[in-house]
C-alpha cells in the first residue's frame, strides 16, 4: 500500500519563493490547523498538482504561483516535491517546477522539466525518469496504486468542488463515470462488438472466396487436359516445318547469286550512264567559261607563273593596307580618349568657377550676418580688425553672453527654492488638516451609516419575533413574490442589456461627431471657393434653358412617359442607357424565368421522390410499432405500464427499506433498551416517563419486535427476490413503452404532418412552375416594348448636343470643387451642423436617461435582494427569538447612542474643516503668484539664451560652409606649381588641346594613303581574275580526255560481262550476244562524241531482261514453299498460343489453386470459430461489469450508512444513498446517479432538499465511502475543512466518527488520513484520540509567507 511522507513547496500561492517549506505526513493521523488565508489549502492543492499535474480550480493565468510583484522580481520559480512509498514499498521522489514571467500587461506560466526518481536500495541503484520521456501524469497514479479520477475527486478533493456529489446530474455522472472507469468498459464492449461485426463481414467474405477457389480448382484440372493435347499438335506441325525450311534454303541460295550478278551488271550501267553526264557537263562549262575569258596565249607554265606574281602583289599591298589601318584605329582611340578628358576637364572647369564665385557671396553673407548680429545683441567690435577675424570675435562674444545668462537664471533658481519651500510647506501644513478634519468626518459619517442600516436591520429582526404563524405564512408569500419580481427585474435590467444598450448610444455620439468635425471641414474649403461657384451657377442657369428646350422637343416623342421604377433622366443619352439597361435586365429575368422553371421541375422532382421515402418509412414504422405494442400487451395486458411500474419500484424500494430497517433494528433496538433502562428517559427525546408501566409497556414492546426481526428479515428478503424478477422485466420493456408512446403521441402523427407536408409542397412547385412560364410570357411581351422605345430614344439623344458644352463645364467646375471641398453651400452645411448638434444632444440625455435607469434598478435590485435575504433571514431565526429579543433592544440602544455621537463628531470636524479653507486658498495663491514670477523671470532669460545660441550656431555653420568651400577650391597637397584647382585645370586644358591636333593631322595623312592602296589592289585583283578563268579553261580540257577514257574503258568491261551472261544462261545465244556486242563497241569508239549509243542500250536490256526472268521464276517457287510453311507455322503459332495462355492461366489465375483452396477452407473455419468466442466473451464481460458495479454499489451504501448513522445527529434523515440507474441495451448501457435521502421509508433526491450543513456532512461521508471502496492499495486520505457549516453537535460526532474510521484500519498498513482545519476545537477531539502526538501549524510570519511549524497536541 502507497503512503506520503514528506511535502516540499516553494514559491505556491503566499509560499515563499526563495525558500524551501517541508511539512512531514505521519500514519495514522496527520492533523494541519491554521487561519483562513493563511495556505492551509495549498497543501492540497500541491498534493493534488503533484500527483495528477492538475491546477486547482480558477487558476489560470499564474495564480497558482506567488506574485512576482509581491518580490519585486519579473520572473518567480515555483517547486512541488513529494517523496513517497508507492504499492510496492519502494520509496520515490517526484518534483514538478513551474515558471511564472511578469511582462508588461500580462503575466505568462510555464511548466518546466519534471522528474521522478526511484530511491536506491541496497539491490538496486537510483534511477530518474524525466518528464521529457515520460507522462508523469499517468505514472503517479499507477505508482500510487489508485486512478487519477480516484486522486482528483476523493482521494486530494479541493474545498471548492468538495461538494461534487450533490453537483447537477451531469456533472455526478462524469465523476462516478471517470472513478468506476465505466467509460472504458463501455468502449471495451462497444470493440468487442464492432469486431465480431466486421468478422461477419469476414466470415461471408471468406465463404464467397472458398465457393470462388473451389471453381477455379474445377476449371484448372480442365486447362491442364487441353495443354496436353496442344502439345502434342505442336510436335507434328514442327516436323513438316522443317522439311519445307530446307527446300526454301535451296532457292534461296539460287536467287542470291542471281541477284549478285544483276546487281553487278546494273552497276557498271549506272557507272556508264554517270560518266556520259559527267562529260556532258564538262563541255557545257567549258563553252560558257569561253565566252566570258579574254584568251592568254601563253604556255601553262608561263601562265601558273604570272598568276603568282600577281597574288604575291595583291598580299603585299593586303599586308601594308592592314598596318596603316591599324595605326588609324590607334590614333582614332587615342583621340577618342582626349577628346573624353578635355569634356571632364571643361565641366570641372565649370564647377570650380561656379564655386569660386559661391565663396566670394558666402563670405560677404555671413560679414552682413556679423554686423546683424553686433547690432541686434549690442557687440562692440573694432572696426579696424580683419574681415576673416570678425566671425570669431563675435562668436566668442556671443558665447560669454549664453554662459553670463546661465548663470543670472541658476542664481535665480537658488534664490527662489528657499520661498517656494517654505509656501509649500505652510500649503500642505493646511492640506493635512483639512484632511485630518474630513477624513475624520467621513469616517463618522460611514460609522453612522453602517449603525443605521445595522439599526434598521435589528430593529426589523427586533420586530419579527413578534410574528406567529399567519406571520410566517404572509411573509413567505411576500417573500415569493418579491423573488419572482427580482428575477423579472434582474432579467429586465441584465448588465449585456445596458451594456448593448449604452454601446449603441455612444457609437452614435462618435459618428455624429465625426460628421460634424466633416462639415466644419468643408465649410472651411467652401469659404475658399466663392469665385468658382458663382460661375457653376451661371452654368447650371444656362443648361437649364438649354434643357427647357429640349423637353419641348421630346414633348411629343412619347418617351415622356416612359421611366425605370420612376427615374428622371437629366438628358437623353441617360434615357437610352437607361432603356438599354432596363432590356438587358428583362434579358436577365427571361434567362432567370428559365432558370427557375427548371429549378422548380428539379425541386418537385426531388419533393416527389422525398414523398415516396416518406410514405414507405411510415409504412415500416407502423409495422414496427405493432410488433411491439402486441409484445407490450403480453406482459401487461390491459393494465397501464407505467402503473404496473412505479408499483414494481415502490414495492421494491419499500421492501429494501425494510429490509435495511430489519437489518438495523437488532442493534438499534438493543440501544434503545439499554438507554431506556439506565437513563429511564426515551432514547430520541430524552424525556423521562410520568409512571412506571408506561417504560415498562415500551421496553416490552422494542424487546418483541427486536426478537421477530431476523424471522420477519428472511420473510421479506424472498420477497425482494420475486420483486426484483419483476421490476426487471418491466425494466426491459421501458424503451419499448416509451417508443410506442412517442410513436402515438407525436411521432405518427409528425410523421403524417410531414407526408402531408410533402404533397402541399408538391402541389406549390408545380404551380409556381406553372407561373413562372407565365412571367416569362409577360416579360417577352415587356421587352419587345423596351424595344421600340430604345428606337425612338436614340433618334432624340441626336437633339442634345448643344448643351453639351454646358455640361462638360458644370462638370470641370464641380470637379474642382469636389477636389477642395463640398458641392453644398455655407449655410446648407451650418443647417446640417445645427441639426446634427441637436442630435448630439438628444443622444447624450438619452445616453444620461439610460445610465440613470440602469443604476435606478440596480439599487431596486440591490433593495429587493436585502429585502429577499431579510425575509429569509427572518423565517431561519423563529427559534431563537425569545432568546435574542432583549439582546436587540439593548443593541439598537446602543447603535442610537452611536449614531449620535457620530453625527456631532463629523458635524464639528466638518465645521473645523471649513474654517481652513479660506487659510489655505490664501497660502495657494501666494504660492502660485510667487512661481509665476521666478517663472516669467526664468523665460525671459530662456529666450535670451535661445536667441544667443542660434545666433552662435548660426555663424558657426557659415564659417565651416567657407572653409569646406575654400578646401574644395585648394590644390592636392603634391601639387606646388599652381595658385589652386582653376589655374591647373586650365593648364591640363591647353596641353590636351595640343595632343588632340597633333594627332589629327597625322591621321588625316594615313587616310590618304589608304584610299591609294586601295585602287592599286582593286587593279591586281581584276588581273588575277582573268589569269585563274585562263587556268581554269585549261583543266576543263585535261577533265574531258580523263572522262573519255574511263568511258572506254567502262564499255569494254560491259562488253565482257554480257559475254559471260550469256555463256550462263544459254550457250548459243551467247555467241550471238557477243558478236553484237563488239560492232556496237566498235560503233560506240566511232560515234561516242556525238552521243550516239542505242545498240548498247538495246544489248544490255536484253541481257537483263533475261536474268530478270529466271529470278522471278526462283522467287514464285520460293513463295509457294513459303506460303506452305507460313501456313504450317500459323497453326504452330495457334497452338503455341494456345499452350502459353493455357500455362499463363496455370501460372496465374490458377496458380497454386489447390493449396489455396485448403488453406481458405481452413482460415474460414477458424473465423467462424472465433465469431463465437466472442460473443461469449461479450457477454461475459458485459455480466462482469454489471456484477462489479452492483457490488461496488452496495458496499459504497453500506458505509454510507454506518457512517451516517454513527455521525448525523438529527432525527429527520435516517440515512442517505446512492442510487444508480441503468440506461440503454446492453452494449451502450449508461449509467445515471443521485443522491437521495431516507426519510420514514420514503427516498427523496438530497439536491436542493437538504441544508448547508448536510450537504457538507453528506459530501464528506460519500468521500469516505469511496475512498474505503476504490483506494485498496492507497491508504490516503485529505479532508479540507470538514466541519464547514456543520454544528456543533456534528462536529463532535465527525470526530468521533474519524477516530473509529482510524482505529478500525489502524491495523491497516500506511493507513494515512490527513484532516486541514481551522476548527482548534475539532483538533483538540482528533487530539484526545490519541493517534496523533503532533500536529502543524500553519501561519503567515512578518512578511506575510506562508509556513509551517509542528506543535505538540498536549501543549496547545
Amino acid at each position: 500500500m502507497s503512503v506520503i511522507r514528506k511535502l516540499l513547496i516553494q514559491g505556491i500561492r503566499s509560499f515563499d519563493p526563495q525558500n524551501q517549506d517541508i511539512i512531514e505526513f505521519y500514519a495514522p493521523l496527520t492533523i494541519i490547523v491554521g487561519q483562513n488565508g493563511c495556505g492551509k489549502t495549498t497543501i492540497i492543492e500541491s498534493l493534488k498538482y503533484i500527483t495528477t499535474g492538475e491546477l486547482p480550480p480558477n487558476s489560470k493565468g499564474g495564480a497558482f504561483i506567488h506574485d512576482p510583484k509581491l518580490v519585486g522580481e519579473s520572473e518567480v520559480k515555483a517547486q512541488v516535491k513529494l517523496r513517497f512509498y508507492n504499492v510496492s514499498q519502494r520509496s520515490m521522489t517526484c518534483v514538478r517546477s513551474m515558471l511564472l514571467t511578469q511582462k508588461k500587461a500580462s503575466v505568462t506560466q510555464k511548466t518546466l522539466e519534471g522528474a521522478l526518481s526511484f530511491d536506491s536500495t541496497a539491490t538496486e541503484d537510483k534511477v530518474s525518469i524525466s518528464s521529457r520521456c515520460a507522462d508523469l501524469d499517468a505514472m503517479l497514479p499507477e505508482q500510487l496504486g489508485v486512478s487519477k479520477a480516484v486522486l482528483e475527486n476523493v482521494i486530494f478533493c479541493h474545498q471548492e468542488e468538495s461538494n461534487w456529489p450533490l453537483a447537477e446530474a451531469s456533472v455526478l455522472k462524469k465523476k462516478f463515470d471517470e472513478i468506476f472507469a465505466a467509460t472504458r468498459y463501455t468502449k471495451a464492449l462497444e470493440s468487442i462488438k464492432t469486431i465480431r461485426k466486421t468478422q461477419a463481414v469476414d466470415i461471408r467474405v471468406q465463404r464467397t472466396e472458398l465457393k470462388h477457389l473451389e471453381e477455379k480448382k474445377t476449371k484448372a484440372e480442365r486447362v491442364r487436359a487441353d495443354l496436353e493435347k496442344a502439345n502434342v499438335s505442336v510436335e507434328s506441325y514442327t516436323s513438316r516445318i522443317n522439311l519445307a525450311l530446307s527446300q526454301e534454303a535451296t532457292i534461296t541460295a539460287q536467287i542470291e547469286a542471281l541477284t549478285e550478278q544483276l546487281q553487278e551488271y546494273m552497276s557498271l550501267r549506272t557507272s556508264i550512264e554517270g560518266l556520259q553526264m559527267s562529260l556532258e557537263q564538262k563541255a557545257a562549262s567549258y563553252k560558257e567559261l569561253e565566252a566570258n575569258t579574254t584568251i592568254i596565249d601563253v604556255s601553262d607554265e608561263d601562265l601558273q607563273r604570272m598568276h603568282s606574281e600577281i597574288t604575291q602583289k595583291i598580299e603585299s599591298q593586303d599586308s601594308d593596307a592592314q598596318a596603316r589601318r591599324d595605326e588609324s584605329e590607334l590614333l582614332k582611340t587615342k583621340l577618342s580618349e582626349a577628346q573624353s578628358n578635355m569634356y571632364n576637364l571643361l565641366s570641372e572647369i565649370g564647377h570650380l568657377q561656379a564655386a569660386q564665385v559661391g565663396l566670394e557671396e558666402k563670405i560677404l553673407n555671413r560679414l552682413a550676418v556679423v554686423n546683424e548680429f553686433c547690432e541686434k545683441h549690442k557687440i562692440a567690435i573694432d572696426v579696424s580688425i580683419d574681415a576673416e577675424k570678425k566671425p570669431l570675435e563675435c562668436s566668442a562674444r556671443l558665447a560669454e553672453m549664453i554662459s553670463g545668462a546661465d548663470k543670472e537664471r541658476e542664481s535665480i533658481r537658488n534664490q527662489s527654492e528657499a520661498e517656494e519651500n517654505k509656501l509649500q510647506s505652510e500649503v500642505d501644513g493646511v492640506q493635512q488638516k483639512i484632511y485630518s478634519f474630513n477624513s475624520t468626518a467621513e469616517m463618522c459619517d460611514a460609522q453612522h451609516e453602517s449603525n443605521v442600516v445595522e439599526i434598521a436591520q435589528v430593529q426589523s429582526k427586533h420586530d419579527s419575533l413578534l410574528v406567529d404563524e399567519a406571520e410566517i405564512k404572509k411573509i413567505e408569500t411576500e417573500l415569493q413574490t418579491m423573488k419572482q419580481n427580482l428575477e423579472s427585474i434582474s432579467e429586465e435590467n441584465s448588465e449585456s442589456t445596458y451594456n448593448e444598450k449604452a454601446k449603441q448610444k455612444r457609437l452614435e455620439l462618435v459618428g455624429i461627431a465625426e460628421e460634424i468635425a466633416r462639415l466644419n471641414s468643408e465649410i472651411s474649403h467652401n469659404n475658399m471657393q466663392a469665385d468658382t461657384r458663382a460661375k457653376l451657377s451661371l452654368r447650371r442657369t444656362e443648361l437649364e434653358s438649354n434643357k427647357s428646350r429640349i423637353d419641348e422637343l421630346a414633348a411629343d416623342s412619347g418617351l415622356t412617359t416612359w421611366a425605370s421604377g420612376g427615374q428622371q433622366f437629366a438628358d437623353e443619352s441617360e434615357r437610352t442607357a437607361a432603356i438599354a439597361k432596363a432590356i438587358e435586365v428583362k434579358k436577365d429575368a427571361i434567362a432567370e424565368c428559365m432558370r427557375k422553371s427548371k429549378e422548380s421541375l428539379n425541386a418537385l422532382s426531388s419533393t416527389q421522390m422525398r414523398l415516396k421515402l416518406a410514405q414507405q418509412a411510415y409504412e415500416r414504422q407502423s409495422a414496427d410499432m405493432a410488433q411491439k405494442k402486441e409484445r407490450v400487451s403480453k406482459v401487461c395486458g390491459s393494465q397501464n405500464f407505467n402503473t404496473l411500474y412505479s408499483d414494481a419500484q415502490a414495492d421494491l424500494h419499500e421492501l429494501m427499506e425494510m429490509a435495511g430497517h430489519y437489518k438495523s433494528a437488532s442493534s438499534m433496538y438493543k440501544a434503545y433498551i439499554q438507554k431506556i433502562e439506565t437513563d429511564h428517559s426515551c432514547p430520541i427525546c430524552q424525556r423521562g416517563w410520568s409512571n412506571k408501566d408506561d417504560e415498562t409497556k415500551v421496553v416490552s414492546k422494542l424487546r418483541l419486535d427486536y426478537t421477530s426481526a431476523p424471522t420477519e428479515l428472511l420473510r421479506i428478503e424472498g420477497e425482494i427476490r420475486e420483486s426484483e424478477s419483476r421490476f426487471e422485466e418491466l425494466s426491459a420493456l421501458q424503451s419499448v413503452v416509451r417508443q410506442v408512446k412517442a410513436w402515438d403521441e407525436g411521432e405518427r402523427a409528425d410523421m403524417e404532418s410531414q407526408i402531408s407536408e410533402l404533397i402541399k409542397t408538391a402541389e406549390m412547385q408545380s404551380s409556381a412552375a406553372d407561373d413562372v412560364d407565365t412571367e416569362s410570357v409577360v416579360l417577352s411581351t415587356e421587352l419587345d416594348d423596351l424595344a421600340a422605345f430604345l428606337s425612338r430614344s436614340e433618334e432624340i439623344s441626336g437633339l442634345q448636343s448643344a448643351s453639351r458644352d454646358f455640361v462638360h463645364q458644370i462638370e470641370a467646375l464641380e470637379h474642382e470643387l469636389r477636389a477642395t471641398g463640398s458641392l453644398k453651400t455655407v449655410d446648407e452645411l451650418q443647417m446640417k451642423i445645427t441639426n446634427h448638434q441637436s442630435q448630439d444632444a438628444l443622444v447624450r440625455r438619452e445616453l444620461d436617461r439610460i445610465s440613470q435607469d440602469h443604476i435606478r434598478k440596480q439599487k431596486e435590485i440591490g433593495f429587493r435582494q436585502e429585502s429577499v435575504h431579510e425575509l429569509q433571514r427572518k423565517l431561519g431565526e423563529f427559534s431563537r427569538q425569545a432568546d435574542e429579543r432583549e439582546t436587540l433592544q439593548q443593541r439598537i440602544a446602543e447603535l442610537k447612542t452611536r449614531c449620535e455621537d457620530n453625527k456631532a463628531n463629523a458635524e464639528s470636524a466638518r465645521k473645523n474643516a471649513d474654517a481652513l479653507v479660506p487659510q489655505l486658498e490664501q497660502c495657494q495663491k501666494r504660492l502660485a503668484e510667487f512661481r509665476s514670477q521666478v517663472k516669467s523671470k526664468e523665460s525671459a532669460i530662456d529666450e535670451q539664451v535661445r536667441e544667443l545660441a542660434q545666433s552662435k550656431d548660426r555663424l558657426t555653420m557659415m564659417t565651416r560652409e567657407i572653409d569646406h568651400a575654400r578646401q574644395s577650391l585648394r590644390c592636392p597637397q603634391n601639387e606646388t606649381a599652381y595658385p589652386d584647382r582653376l589655374a591647373m585645370a586650365n593648364a591640363q586644358k591647353n596641353s590636351l588641346q595640343g595632343q588632340i591636333d597633333a594627332w589629327s593631322a597625322q591621321r588625316n595623312k594615313l587616310v590618304a594613303a589608304l584610299q591609294e592602296t586601295d585602287r592599286i589592289a582593286a587593279n591586281l585583283v581584276t588581273k588575277q581574275r582573268e589569269l585563274s578563268d585562263n587556268m581554269r579553261l585549261r583543266t576543263y580540257t585535261s577533265d574531258q580526255k580523263k572522262i573519255e577514257a574511263e568511258l572506254m574503258a567502262a564499255y569494254e568491261k560491259q562488253t565482257m560481262l554480257d559475254n559471260k551472261l550469256s555463256e550462263s544462261i544459254d550457250g548459243e545465244d551467247g555467241q550471238a550476244d557477243s558478236d553484237d556486242n563488239l560492232i556496237l563497241l566498235d560503233a560506240s569508239s566511232r560515234k561516242r562524241r556525238h552521243g550516239d549509243s542505242d545498240n548498247q542500250g538495246a544489248n544490255k536490256r536484253r541481257s537483263g531482261t533475261r536474268l530478270q526472268r529466271r529470278r522471278d521464276a526462283l522467287n514464285a517457287k520460293l513463295s509457294q514453299l513459303t506460303s506452305e510453311r507460313a501456313g504450317l507455322q500459323g497453326e504452330v503459332k495457334q497452338l503455341e498460343d494456345q499452350a502459353s495462355r493455357f500455362n499463363r492461366e496455370l501460372l496465374t489465375d490458377y496458380r497454386d489453386v489447390d493449396n489455396l483452396y485448403v488453406r481458405q477452407l481452413v482460415q474460414c473455419k477458424t473465423e467462424e470459430l472465433a465469431h463465437a468466442d466472442l460473443e461469449t466473451y461479450g457477454k461475459a464481460l458485459d455480466a462482469a461489469i454489471m456484477r462489479y458495479h452492483s457490488l461496488k454499489m452496495q458496499d459504497i451504501n453500506k458505509i454510507i450508512r454506518e457512517l451516517w448513522i454513527n455521525t448525523y445527529q438529527g432525527n429527520d434523515i435516517d440515512t442517505i444513498e446512492i442510487r444508480s440507474e441503468v440506461e440503454g441495451a446492453r452494449n451502450s448501457r449508461s449509467h445515471n446517479y443521485r443522491v437521495v435521502m431516507i426519510k420514514s421509508g420514503h427516498a427523496i433526491d438530497m439536491r436542493g432538499r437538504c441544508s448547508a450543513g448536510q450537504k457538507v456532512l453528506s459530501c464528506l461521508i460519500i468521500r469516505l465511502a469511496l475512498a474505503e471502496t476504490f483506494s485498496i492499495n492507497c491508504g490516503i486520505l485529505a479532508l479540507d475543512e470538514p466541519t464547514t457549516n456543520l454544528d456543533q453537535e456534528n462536529i463532535d460526532s465527525l470526530a468521533h466518527s474519524l477516530a473509529r474510521i482510524i482505529k478500525s484500519r489502524q491495523e491497516q498498513r500506511n493507513f494515512q488520513l490527513i484532516v486541514i482545519t481551522h476548527d482548534e476545537t475539532f483538533m483538540q477531539l482528533l487530539g484526545k484520540s490519541e493517534y496523533a502526538d503532533y500536529y502543524w501549524r500553519v501561519y503567515k510570519d512578518e512578511r506575510q509567507r506562508s509556513v509551517f511549524a509542528r506543535r505538540p497536541i498536549s501543549n496547545n
